[in-house]
């Protein structure tokens, strides 16, 4: 199985960005596939985001920024991969 990237979702038609407001769990830790890792806000509201897949969680954004709908902001590396 191959990483899952984690991505900035689209939570509404007229919203192009949202703030990475907070990592709900730590560089390095695992994860289960459906539970919530981290929370997005947009104008409106703020969101609670799943992970969609199983493993272990390696972020590559910035608590604070504010970044594009589809934008990279981290990875969950399946168990075998979790430290290549």
């Amino acid at each position: 199985m191959g990483d899952f990237v984690i991505r900035i979702p689209r939570v509404s038609v007229a919203v192009s960005e949202a703030e990475l407001v907070e990592l709900l769990v730590e560089n390095g830790q695992h994860v289960e596939e459906g539970a919530p890792i981290y929370v997005i806000a947009t104008e409106k509201a703020e969101q609670e985001i799943e992970a969609g897949a199983s493993g272990i969680v390696q972020w590559t954004a910035d608590v604070g920024a504010t970044y594009d709908i589809g934008a990279q902001i981290g990875v969950i590396k399946s168990e075998e991969r979790a430290w290549i």
